[in-house]
């Protein structure tokens, strides 16, 4: 009994700070409201681009860190720029109590774009 009670009292200790450390990362790359936030993330001919809060763009690659689910992406990008770290963004789609910070139909193409891949840069398709 004392042990499963010690086990018990261990494990809150350990879930309040992960719950305190993920709602910190969800503030941080969630919301969108730091200038360094990613908060549009586009797609052409040469690949892949952030956005940043501050208006700033950034040519990038998404590593292989990320996630991927039908309700939530936490993608980890590589700016082109070398002397850049790495960049980290959380979407999440309607899961409930959390909102949503896009709208259905972008997290759905982003999700595909991620999944499926897109043509290589410079890439032209065959004409018909």
């Amino acid at each position: 009994m004392a042990a499963a009670l010690e086990t018990s009292y261990l494990l809150l200790a350990l879930i309040i700070p992960v719950l305190v450390l993920g709602w910190a990362s969800f503030q941080r790359f969630g919301l969108l409201k730091k200038p360094d936030a990613i908060v549009a993330i586009s797609n052409n001919t040469s690949g892949l681009a952030c956005q940043l809060a501050d208006g700033r763009h950034v040519p990038a690659s998404v590593t292989n860190a990320s996630f991927l689910s039908a309700k939530l992406l936490i993608l980890h990008f590589k700016p082109s720029a070398s002397k850049s770290g790495s960049m980290m963004t959380i979407i999440t789609g309607n899961m409930g109590l959390l909102r949503s910070n896009t709208n259905d139909t972008a997290f759905r193409r982003l999700r595909i774009l991620l999944r499926a891949g897109s043509p290589e840069p410079k890439h032209t398709p065959p004409s018909p």
